[in-house]
């Protein structure tokens, strides 16, 4: 894997290749697919209250959650490198920013099931696994616990756009092959 920096995402700089005449383009995802944080903060929700009912209690600091916070926003590069090294081995990636935030694409083809892993895992590692943590840390450690509910809601919360491109590529054949070129994900 060989990973490329472009910088600021302009609207024209993401590479592209050519998809086939047969390619069909998944749904854009839009501004509206923010009501997909709606299920996440009623999970960290029914989290917090479980806590509370059943596992000894919640304390929480506004200190912690702000260095909570802090350490996540400190970790996205680190969510982007995930989706980089989920790429097939052997692929240039390119890295970018916009005004949203980090970006991650490539352009190797991949089947359905791979960019299923692509879009999952950073959430998983950076956003369930600190979730469980969250969860098995006793609520008399409230610097550990506040900042790993923090940690968790943040990584958990970010990933809501790779959530809606998962929803869509469940409802492709299990064969289908991925292609991303330039700002726009193809499958045939």
């Amino acid at each position: 894997m060989k990973i490329k920096w472009i910088g600021k995402y302009d609207g024209n700089n993401l590479p592209t290749v050519d998809v086939g005449a047969g390619a069909k383009e998944l749904p854009e995802v839009t501004g509206k697919s923010v009501i997909m944080l709606i299920p996440i903060v009623l999970l960290f929700a029914c989290c917090v209250y479980v806590k509370k009912t059943y596992l000894g209690g919640v304390a929480f600091s506004r200190v912690d959650w702000m260095i909570g916070l802090v350490i996540a926003l400190l970790f996205f590069p680190v969510h982007e490198l995930i989706h980089a090294v989920s790429f097939p081995s052997g692929s240039k990636v390119i890295m970018f920013y916009t005004m949203q935030g980090l970006g991650t694409t490539c352009v190797s083809p991949m089947t359905r099931n791979r960019f299923i892993v692509v879009n999952m895992l950073p959430s998983l590692i950076l956003g369930v696994v600190p979730l469980i943590a969250y969860m098995i840390v006793p609520s008399s450690y409230v610097f550990a616990s506040t900042v790993l509910c923090v940690f968790s809601l943040i990584h958990v919360g970010s990933g809501y756009v790779d959530y809606l491109n998962i929803v869509h590529l469940l409802r492709l054949p299990s064969n289908a092959k991925i292609q991303i070129s330039g700002a726009k994900i193809y499958w045939v």
